[in-house]
């Protein structure tokens, strides 16, 4: 979700220093400007600071610099000079927060902004940025009174009323997440972020028309807003929209490589540049943001549906390159690879599933079937035999088997695998479309045309 998460945001607009000198020659009309550049600027503060190293607004601006410039300990080291000259410093005090921030020190960043706060008790801005940094330690309800203090103070906040709703949210209290929304959206209706988050909550509650709608809006506004596209792409997995989600996602994916800047888990930032192909930049997101898992799920799930199995397993080759250990997705390669009849890429994708899921039934059986079909009977069996020990009443491994049989000529052996798998109500068609080929196979022209229909009629 969209919310002011990023750490930077949270300091107010900062100072720009002009030093002007006016050089007089008689008449008033005559003076002239220079600008130091930020790099002499630095040099004159440091100068200033070596002379006078209690220098209090030196002391600020080399904080800030450090800031800037990233370099979060020798920020919070600046700052602290800052707190030893003057205790009340408050800027000394949001640059220490905003730099554990990002450093992903959550609980010292809300010690650091309750002084911020203590400082300056009316100020609604430094209530929101105490409940956004409380909101990342967990402790949500304490946020939500930070942001309720930020609206009492400034009920034109649209900002903490946004913020508010994203920590409700995440409490999973998705009414009062939109009622919260919906007053960000009333103070400020040309934020896109705003709808997309309501769409979030609409998503929650099942509402996927609704959530369709204001990721619409979000969309009309500015066509890279990013949370949008996936509101949409997911509303239209839940329809059953397979084509349109997977546009919606593709959008998505297409904004997302739009974007300047976009933020890793753990506030760590990376460049992702214009000329990215978008699904470039979306494996970069997705390697360290454990937030996007669900929607690449949802894409690899989307292109399986349409048939798109070659880009199904692109997508899963790039995302193992990732995550090797990511079982399911060797799992659901091989799955994809069985479609276009890559038996060896199948089998290669099973074995590495078989190292983290070494007791799935699914795998054990996938990998026996592929095995058999490459010519070892004898291992292709034993992996079988171990899935339907593990689950019996696992109708693919009763297919695997009888599909095992039939194909090194054991046809009775196959009839009596397949009938055991329909007897588990489960993959009806696939086992009648089986049997079929073996019952044609010996003879049985009646019972295969019979079984034929079933397969198709799925009965």
């Amino acid at each position: 979700m969209a919310g002011g998460a990023n750490m930077k945001k949270f300091l107010p607009v900062l100072f720009i220093i002009v030093l002007i000198s006016a050089c007089v020659s008689g008449e008033e009309e005559n003076q002239t400007v220079d600008t130091i550049s930020l790099e002499d600027l630095i040099e004159e503060n440091d100068y200033v600071l070596t002379h006078d190293p209690q220098n209090l607004t030196a002391l600020q601006f080399r904080a800030l610099i450090y800031y800037n410039e990233e370099k979060y300990p020798e920020a919070i080291n600046a700052s602290e000079q800052c707190l030893k000259v003057d205790p009340s410093c408050s800027f000394a005090w949001h640059i220490i927060g905003s730099s554990w921030g990002y450093l992903n020190q959550p609980d010292k960043a809300v010690e650091a902004f309750q002084n911020v706060v203590t400082l300056n008790p009316d100020d609604p801005v430094q209530y929101n940025v105490q409940g956004v940094a409380l909101s990342r330690t967990g402790k949500l309800t304490e946020a939500i009174q930070a942001f309720q203090k930020a609206t009492n103070l400034n009920s034109g906040y649209a900002a903490a009323w946004n913020n508010m709703g994203v920590t409700y949210f995440n409490m999973k209290d998705y009414d009062k997440a939109q009622s919260a929304f919906d007053r960000a959206i009333a103070l400020k209706p040309d934020e896109p972020e705003f709808y997309a988050n309501k769409g979030y909550s609409y998503l929650q509650k099942g509402d996927y028309n609704g959530a369709l709608g204001v990721a619409k809006t979000a969309r009309n506004m500015d066509l890279t807003c990013v949370p949008a596209w996936f509101v949409s792409g997911e509303a239209q997995y839940h329809n059953r929209n397979w084509k349109e989600a997977f546009y919606s996602l593709d959008g998505g994916f297409n904004a997302l490589a739009k974007n300047d800047l976009w933020y890793y888990q753990g506030s760590k930032n990376t460049r992702i540049t214009q000329d990215m192909q978008p699904m470039d930049s979306y494996y970069v997101a997705i390697a360290s943001n454990v937030r996007f898992t669900g929607i690449w799920e949802r894409t690899t799930v989307i292109n399986y549906k349409i048939k798109r199995y070659q880009d199904t397993i692109d997508l899963y080759d790039q995302i193992l390159a990732i995550t090797p250990d990511y079982g399911e997705g060797w799992k659901k390669k091989g799955d994809t690879a069985i479609k276009i009849k890559r038996i060896e890429s199948a089998q290669d994708a099973y074995k590495r599933a078989l190292e983290f899921l070494p007791n799935d039934p699914e795998v054990l059986s996938s990998y026996g079937y592929t095995t058999g079909l490459l010519g070892d009977y004898l291992e292709a069996m034993k992996y079988i035999n171990k899935a339907l020990e593990l689950e019996p009443g696992y109708a693919r491994g009763h297919l695997y088997k009888g599909l095992v049989f039939s194909f090194y000529g054991q046809r009775e052996d196959a009839l009596a695998a397949l009938s055991k798998g329909l007897e588990t109500g489960g993959e009806k068609s696939e086992l009648y479309d089986a049997l079929a080929d073996v019952q044609f196979k010996n003879g049985d022209t009646i019972g295969g045309v019979i079984s034929t229909v079933r397969s198709l009629i799925g009965l």
